[in-house]
């Protein structure tokens, strides 16, 4: 639903007299929600615990790619020329294995990311229509709001039913 036929569609609503009935409308910000909920905050300290290990491993292998670097650099006046080869040859293979896993990580750490993001927004979803039927709104509108009042604003209710977000 494009977001000029809901802004055409609310106006509709608000001003006409289609219905006898009053529209009870609410409001979300959706972004606090994910970002604040209990479940988003659990969700990046199980990433941060499960990548940790990876990230630690990686930072280990710059370091000593650093060193490599820098005694090629003090001991390359001393060495023959079979040996120079052999080191740069060495630190190029490793660079590029370097590389290889912090894109693998990354890459993987996206997608795990994603798949955590997908299960709060659900979560997240389902809050939010379980306060809508209770309390009886008939519109709750998330994105793409530019002004509303206060009183229409429902997140601190949904933030309650996802159980507290940050504390």
């Amino acid at each position: 639903m494009s977001k000029k036929f809901l802004a055409g569609f609310c106006g509709l609503m608000l001003c006409g007299n289609l219905a006898a009935a009053e529209l009870k409308v609410g409001v979300v910000d959706l972004r606090k929600l994910v970002d604040q909920s209990a479940q988003s905050q659990k969700s990046q300290a199980d990433l941060k615990k499960e990548f940790q290990p990876r990230e630690n491993k990686l930072v280990n292998e710059q370091k000593e790619l650093k060193k490599l670097e820098e005694k090629l650099e003090k001991d390359i006046a001393t060495m023959s020329e079979a040996e120079k080869r052999k080191m740069e040859k060495d630190l190029i293979d490793r660079g590029r294995e370097f590389k290889r896993a912090m894109d693998e990580m990354r890459q993987d750490y996206g997608l795990r990311a994603n798949q955590e993001m997908a299960k709060i927004q659900k979560v997240v979803q389902e809050a939010i229509q379980s306060v809508a039927k209770e309390q009886s709104f008939d519109l709750i509108l998330v994105d793409g709001v530019a002004y509303a009042k206060e009183t229409l604003n429902i997140t601190g209710e949904v933030e309650k039913k996802l159980g507290g977000g940050k504390k």
